[in-house]
């Protein structure tokens, strides 16, 4: 017996379905692109989207946790609202 393992969304924790889109490049062209989608919220994960992704967030995150070290002594809580 094989076993298969089911790939789930990270957002809904759904069900992923691979799927083919089409890729409207630039100049014109038109390139299918093979990814996954989730069957409940339509989340698309596409291995080089979720690598840019990553890339975007570890550079980002060095520098909110370096703010947010400069501002905790000066940072005075302001109601909003009411």
């Amino acid at each position: 017996m094989i076993k298969r393992r089911m790939m789930r969304c990270g957002r809904c924790d759904g069900l992923m379905v691979v799927d083919f889109f089409i890729d409207m490049g630039g100049g014109g062209e038109q390139l299918w692109l093979r990814a996954w989608r989730c069957v409940n919220c339509g989340a698309v994960e596409e291995p080089l989207i979720t690598r840019h992704q990553l890339a975007q967030r570890l550079r980002i995150d060095p520098f909110v946790e370096r703010m947010s070290k400069r501002s905790r002594g000066s940072y005075k809580g302001v109601l909003v609202g009411v």
